[in-house]
């Protein structure tokens, strides 16, 4: 019996102990007084490496080779990511727009034809204008597709007519007559 007692006594005074529920608190990325130059936490050392960060820098670096994968991936990620806003076509007639958003710009015009892949890369992860940037969502080789799969709706919608197959292009040019 004296064990327990001994038992009810000790939490009996641990339980007034409250002092975590007092202590200072420290907001992250604010003003505080922990250290010397006022803030609540430090910058990390000069070359600090984050885990993984080499491994996504050297998927950004290379674009993956070109393959019927690559493209379906890059359609399915599009589909998810991008028509909302850009459409089907990329014409920048998305659903969003049709409920008052204002028109993205179509992935189709000079301007956006004649940019390079890693601007396209930069675009997707960082965003543009209205446009939310996708670093947090989409990896890096899943915007390599999207970008592959952009470049294929700027040639479909582009390609030279004399370019094609002497048979599609007769029975192209007999459905536009």
């Amino acid at each position: 019996m004296n064990g327990w007692r001994c038992a009810l006594i000790i939490a009996v005074l641990c339980s007034g102990c409250d002092d975590m529920s007092r202590q200072a608190r420290i907001e992250q990325q604010r003003a505080g007084a922990l250290f010397e130059n006022g803030l609540s936490s430090r910058q990390p050392p000069v070359g600090t490496v984050a885990r993984g960060q080499l491994e996504r820098e050297a998927i950004l670096q290379q674009r993956p080779p070109l393959t019927d994968a690559l493209l379906t991936r890059g359609e399915a990620s599009y589909q998810t990511f991008c028509t909302p806003c850009h459409g089907l076509s990329g014409r920048g007639d998305g659903l969003v727009v049709g409920r008052g958003f204002p028109a993205p710009p179509a992935l189709t015009e000079p301007r956006l034809l004649g940019a390079s892949d890693a601007q396209l890369m930069h675009v997707i992860a960082q965003g543009k204008g209205l446009m939310y940037g996708y670093e947090s969502r989409i990896p890096p080789a899943e915007r390599w597709a999207i970008v592959a799969h952009v470049r294929l709706l700027q040639l479909s919608q582009h390609a030279p007519l004399e370019g094609l197959p002497a048979e599609l292009r007769q029975a192209f040019e007999e459905n536009n007559q």
